[in-house]
């Protein structure tokens, strides 16, 4: 089975604008290549006093994702999304959700290969 696509999101629509905050983003959106269609996911980061990212990165493993578009990413998130073997990749800020997707899509995007927050 694929894996999903997650995409920070500052809404649950995929015409929402990406958050730019891994593990304090409002939701997650996510793709399923098999279906073609989004999910939302919501992430219970910005309430968290630590650890939000870590706890995103539980969230997003128990749905089946493989990669993530987020534009900042701590170092203990991306240890744990390292770890997990999902991939980072940055260069959406300014799109919605579905321009991030097709951009990424497209190859338009860049993998984060270290923690950039």
């Amino acid at each position: 089975m694929p894996k999903k696509i997650a995409v920070c999101s500052a809404d649950s629509s995929p015409s929402s604008p990406v958050d730019g905050r891994f593990g304090r983003c409002n939701c997650f959106m996510l793709w399923d290549p098999e279906t073609r269609q989004y999910e939302s996911l919501a992430n219970t980061g910005p309430e968290a006093e630590h650890g939000a990212g870590t706890g995103a990165v539980q969230a997003l493993v128990r749905n089946n994702v493989g990669m993530v578009i987020s534009q900042r990413v701590g170092p203990k998130a991306y240890a744990a999304l390292k770890e997990a073997g999902i991939k980072v990749f940055a260069g959406a800020g300014g799109k919605t959700v579905e321009e991030a997707r097709q951009s990424y899509e497209a190859g338009e995007l860049h993998e984060l290969l270290t923690p950039n927050a």
